[in-house]
């Protein structure tokens, strides 16, 4: 079977001199991908680049969500694990202690000594899968750097200057220590 320039030839839409030329041509650019390494870049080349772009940035999104899962799980262990070194073990007694959790009062038994120690500041209270712990104020402050939403009751000193001079009921402090 003839090649279709044969056939183009014989059917006189094309010369010889045509053929030629279209013979070099083809060769120049074949040399010129190899001497450069320059690509003619199809439709379909663009389309397979433009889906592995799209398949490398959904891949790179589901990395970042797994990452933050991973880092989610870490912060939740550490809690588990500072809670466990730094919860306070001997505070039950006959005082009841009350105080708002999730819009709700909650109460808790805590002796004397304890009482005295969350009023003052020194003890909080935490919360990590619906149970409460009493934990020191130092590790308090670590746990609210992991994780704020941990953190229930923890009295600060109020200044007494910061009080307003105005105030009708200055004269008339709230006691930390008022047994509901």
């Amino acid at each position: 079977m003839a090649s279709l320039q044969d056939q183009l030839m014989k059917s006189g839409l094309i010369n010889k001199q045509k053929a030629k030329q279209a013979q070099t041509d083809k060769r120049r650019k074949a040399k010129q991908k190899k001497k450069k390494g320059t690509v003619e870049v199809s439709d379909v080349q663009i389309a397979i680049n433009e889906q592995t772009e799209l398949l490398k940035q959904q891949d790179l999104e589901k990395n970042r969500a797994a990452q933050a899962d991973l880092d989610a799980r870490s912060a939740h262990g550490k809690l588990i694990q500072m809670i466990a070194q730094h919860c306070e073990e001997n505070y039950q007694g006959e005082i009841d202690y009350h105080f708002t959790y999730a819009q709700k009062v909650k109460r808790i038994a805590i002796n004397d000594e304890t009482q005295k120690s969350l009023t003052a500041g020194r003890l909080a209270i935490c919360v990590l899968n619906e149970d409460f712990y009493l934990i020191n104020k130092e590790a308090t402050e670590k746990l609210t750097a992991i994780d704020a939403s941990v953190l229930v009751a923890l009295h600060e000193k109020v200044d007494v200057a910061a009080i307003d001079e105005d105030d009708p009921y200055a004269e008339f402090a709230i006691p930390d220590d008022l047994i509901w």
